[in-house]
C-alpha cells in the first residue's frame, strides 16, 4: 500500500516566521509597504530598492543589501552571466520540465 504522507505547518508558527500582508496596487502601479514591515526591514523614505521578478512572483530587497551580495562579482563575470541567462532562458523557462521537476522538489 502506498500511502502518501504529508506535514503541514501551523498558522502561528508560519506567521511567526514570516511577515504576511496583503496591498492593494494603484492605478498608477504603485504599492505601499506597511509601516510594520518597513520599520522591521529598516526601510525608511528614500531607501533605495531593487525589484527581481523570478517564476512569477516579484521579490523586493533594498540596493544597499543586493550590492553587497554581488560585491564578489565583477563587471565582466556579470555580463557573462546576463548574456548565458538570457540564452539559456528558453530552455530554462519551460512549463512541462517545470511540471516534472516540481514532482521531485
Amino acid at each position: 500500500m502506498n500511502q502518501k504522507t504529508q506535514s503541514f505547518i501551523s498558522k502561528p508558527i508560519l506567521t511567526s516566521l514570516t511577515m504576511i500582508e496583503t496591498i492593494k496596487v494603484s492605478s498608477k502601479g504603485q504599492i505601499v509597504i506597511p509601516e510594520e514591515l518597513r520599520k522591521e526591514l529598516g526601510i525608511k523614505e528614500g531607501t533605495k530598492l531593487i525589484l527581481i521578478t523570478e517564476e512569477k512572483k516579484i521579490i523586493i530587497e533594498k540596493e544597499a543589501e543586493f550590492l553587497h551580495r554581488i560585491k564578489g562579482i565583477n563587471k565582466e563575470d556579470a555580463g557573462w552571466l546576463a548574456l548565458a541567462e538570457e540564452s539559456l532562458k528558453e530552455i530554462w523557462d519551460n512549463p512541462k520540465d517545470d511540471k516534472v521537476w516540481k514532482k521531485y522538489l
